[in-house]
């Protein structure tokens, strides 16, 4: 009797947490982790580097090609850290067309990619 007695108050109160959601909860139009950065790393060859920009528009990229043709040119702002394989700190013009590196990037909502670290391999 015990156990048919639980087993019934078990049942009572996962109905009611089943049940329990109202309908003025708002919802969301997104999905889930729609606003959260995407990130990755990409790994190849510098194509190009531009150590200034020839306006306000454009500034400080590196352009980067892998193994499988896929060429991608990330925006560098001052405060990418750049190391070389020794990790030591390395600037922009130091930088060789040539060298592999990984590039650690992330995308904003609109899908363009910034640089948020470049390692020297």
């Amino acid at each position: 009797m015990k156990k048919i007695l639980i087993a019934v108050l078990v049942l009572v109160c996962a109905a009611s947490i089943c049940y329990a959601a109202t309908s003025d909860a708002p919802k969301a139009n997104e999905p889930v982790g729609a606003a959260i950065e995407s990130t990755g790393v990409f790994v190849g060859k510098i194509v190009g580097v531009v150590t200034t920009g020839s306006d306000s528009a454009t500034g400080p990229a590196i352009t980067v090609a892998n193994d499988a043709g896929k060429v991608v040119t990330f925006p560098v702002d001052p405060t990418v850290q750049i190391v070389d394989a020794a990790v030591n700190a390395v600037t922009l013009n130091q930088l060789k067309t040539g060298e592999k590196v990984s590039v650690q990037y992330s995308k904003d909502s609109s899908g363009n990619s910034k640089a948020k670290a470049i390692n020297l391999e």
